[in-house]
């Protein structure tokens, strides 16, 4: 089977969002965000020398901002993201992939890859496009 198909800057932050939502390294790096975030707001309010009241004010302004500072971490790195690809212009391009019993071949004016079906980890949707993954440090193995 052969299918021919277009990459855009939109597919691959689609993609990128994706690893984000999915990626054990995502998920403990935003951790750790929120882990500094709130070591420095409490040795903030703690050295500031706050009456307990405004002391248990922060902290609960704190737990309040948390989904801002969890949704930071994706905007800062689709930021990022998109200054890289900016620069690397050669991943946007037409594509042919070819499907056999035993690979798949994908194949662009810049490069062709070929891939075993094994070395599929995981395969992923978000009703537009198709992600496959080939790196176990991307898979959320739950």
């Amino acid at each position: 089977m052969i299918a021919q198909f277009n990459i855009t800057d939109k597919d691959l932050i689609a993609q990128q969002k994706n690893a984000i939502k999915i990626s054990k390294f995502h998920r403990k790096a935003r951790l750790m965000q929120l882990m500094v975030f709130y070591l420095f707001l409490v040795y903030i309010l703690a050295f500031s020398r706050l009456s307990t009241d405004n002391f248990i004010f922060g902290l609960s302004l704190c737990l309040i901002l948390t989904p801002v500072v969890w949704k930071s971490y994706e905007y800062a790195i689709i930021s990022q993201f998109k200054g890289i690809l900016k620069q690397h212009k050669n991943s946007l391009d037409d594509f042919t992939l070819n499907l056999s019993a035993e690979e798949f071949t994908k194949e662009s004016r810049n490069i062709t890859e070929k891939f075993q079906w094994e070395d599929l980890k995981q395969l992923k949707e978000d009703g537009e496009r198709y992600f496959l993954y080939f790196n176990r440090l991307i898979c959320n193995n739950n």
